[in-house]
């Protein structure tokens, strides 16, 4: 399929797919979904089909998709087994300028996180904690 790009973010996958459908075995982008699970509907084999695009095969599990609403799934890293067609494209590699981490948080902590989630204030978890420490490094710094 080529030389090896590295992809950085799932953006840049999906510009990579609409680019590339054709030599993953698809024949028709039928539409788009912009964000929406899954992220494509597509034509194979004359076939409608549901698929998820993934930088690493568990953000799978991480985003709480379901097996049985895809027909397959499209990623650079096959870092677990899944359970549904996967197409691991091998001539890319991931790395991304971000790293997953786990927090472990006192129950008041998580009623913050959650009132400001609930208000529509942060897209997810991850983004809160973000915002915290710019805002905690922005009180540092005016020190």
């Amino acid at each position: 399929m080529g030389a090896e790009m590295i992809v950085k973010s799932e953006l840049e996958f999906k510009n990579w797919f609409i680019d590339n459908f054709k030599r993953l075995g698809y024949s028709k982008i039928i539409r788009d979904n912009k964000g929406k699970f899954p992220d494509f509907f597509v034509l194979k084999n004359d076939k409608k089909m549901g698929v998820e695009l993934e930088t690493l095969l568990s953000n799978f599990i991480l985003h709480k998709h379901i097996l049985k609403k895809v027909d397959e799934v499209v990623c650079i890293v096959k870092d677990i087994p899944l359970g549904v067609p996967t197409i691991h494209v091998k001539e890319l590699k991931y790395s991304s300028s971000t790293k997953r981490v786990s927090a472990t948080v006192d129950e008041e902590t998580i009623k913050v996180i959650s009132e400001a989630l609930k208000k529509g204030i942060y897209r997810n978890k991850s983004h809160f904690i973000e915002e915290a420490i710019k805002l905690l490094k922005k009180r540092g710094n005016e020190k």
